[in-house]
Order: structure tokens, then C-alpha cells, then sequence
């Protein structure tokens, strides 16, 4: 099938709603920094036993009475609540969103990786939008698309969908035009449930 439900809003299908755009790009929210959310203590005004007074006349101490930095209330309910979230998803879900961090599906390690995640500078459900839309508005270009991902892109999309079921071997061809045909031929029989099942790892990728 060519349903494409990780196209952007230029190339829309019909039925696919606005809603669901903001779990079609883990980048963005991967890329959600956890700023503002260490608040400072308050110095420590007796700089460890020497007197402040005596401490800024003679220099001594002066590095001392800085203020120290802890997570927020905001940081752990966020965590627990990212927890609660990964307990909740399928196996499926939670092995294809490993998967994309390279990490354990394990709750623990996965939770962890998540929300230690930095910018990805690309993603493989990004690569597999790029293909559904060469699959769908120009056909005759899929395996050029597809090849011109790279090796490691193609990796990439190979585990999701062998995680999916949708290839039978644990690595792509050897051949880089062999496994960008391939992946454009599984990307194009992917069904709606392995769609789905996309956009929930997406979804579960949020750090908020």
C-alpha cells in the first residue's frame, strides 16, 4: 500500500489528519532541551566555616560560595511520567523506539536514552517519509531515492523494519543499490498497522 501517513503538510494524503503531524518528527521533539529546569540553591552564605566578611577582605574563599544546581520537581514528574508511558506501549513500539537510539527495550534503559537524547541530525521514520513520497508522487525514482540515503540510513530503516517484520534477514544486502530497492519494496507493503505502530515509537520518543 502507499499510504504515507508520515508525509509533511506539502504532500498530505487524503484522510490524514493535522492533528497527527507532531508525531511524524521525533527530531523536533528529541530535540526539546531540558532547559529551566535546574534551579539554584541558595549560597552558602557561611563559606564553610570562614567568616564572609573576612573571606571577601583577604580573597580567601572566594570560590566557594557558589550557588550548587539541582533537577527540578518538573524534571522528575516528567521522567515518571515518560516511565509510565514506556511500561504502557507495546513490545513493538518500545523495540522500534531502541531501536532509532540504539538503545535496550528494556523500561529503564529506554526511559533513560530518551530523555538523555540529543539532536538527531536525521531520523529513519523521516528517511521512510522520504520514500512514501517518492512512492507515491514519483515512483519511477524510489530506488534512486532510497540508495542515495547512504549505507548507514539504509541500516537504519532495515532495522525498523525487520523489527516490524517487513524484511526477513537482520541486515540489509551488501549491495547498496540492492538494499535501496529493498527497502523502497518493504517501505511500499508496510500495512497500517506497521504504520501505526511508526507513529506510537515516534510518539513514545517524546521528552515531553
Amino acid at each position: 500500500m502507499t499510504t504515507t501517513p508520515y508525509e509533511t503538510d506539502r504532500y498530505q494524503p487524503s484522510g490524514f489528519i493535522q492533528s497527527d503531524d507532531e508525531l511524524l518528527s521525533p527530531d523536533a521533539a528529541i530535540d526539546a532541551e531540558l532547559n529551566g529546569e535546574l534551579e539554584a540553591d541558595e549560597p552558602d552564605t557561611d563559606l564553610d566555616g570562614i567568616d564572609e566578611d573576612s573571606a571577601d577582605e583577604n580573597g580567601a574563599g572566594s570560590g566557594k560560595a557558589k550557588a550548587s544546581a539541582k533537577p527540578s520537581r518538573g524534571l522528575f514528574r516528567r521522567v515518571a511520567a515518560k516511565t509510565i508511558e514506556v511500561q504502557g506501549a507495546t513490545d513493538t513500539v518500545r523495540a522500534l523506539a531502541a531501536a532509532q537510539l540504539g538503545s535496550s527495550d528494556e523500561v529503564i534503559e529506554l526511559v533513560t536514552s530518551i530523555m538523555a537524547a540529543g539532536r538527531m541530525s536525521t531520523s529513519p521514520l523521516g528517511d521512510i517519509e522520504t520514500i512514501q513520497h517518492a512512492i507515491q508522487n514519483e515512483p519511477w525514482s524510489v530506488g534512486i531515492t532510497a540508495t542515495a540515503l547512504g549505507r548507514a540510513r539504509l541500516k537504519a530503516i532495515w532495522t525498523l523494519l525487520h523489527t516490524l517484520g517487513a524484511v526477513g534477514t537482520p541486515a540489509p544486502p551488501a549491495s547498496d543499490a540492492k538494499a535501496g530497492m529493498a527497502v523502497a519494496k518493504a517501505v511500499n507493503d508496510l500495512s497500517e498497522d506497521n504504520q501505526l505502530e511508526l507513529i506510537a515509537s515516534a510518539e513514545l520518543l517524546k521528552r515531553s
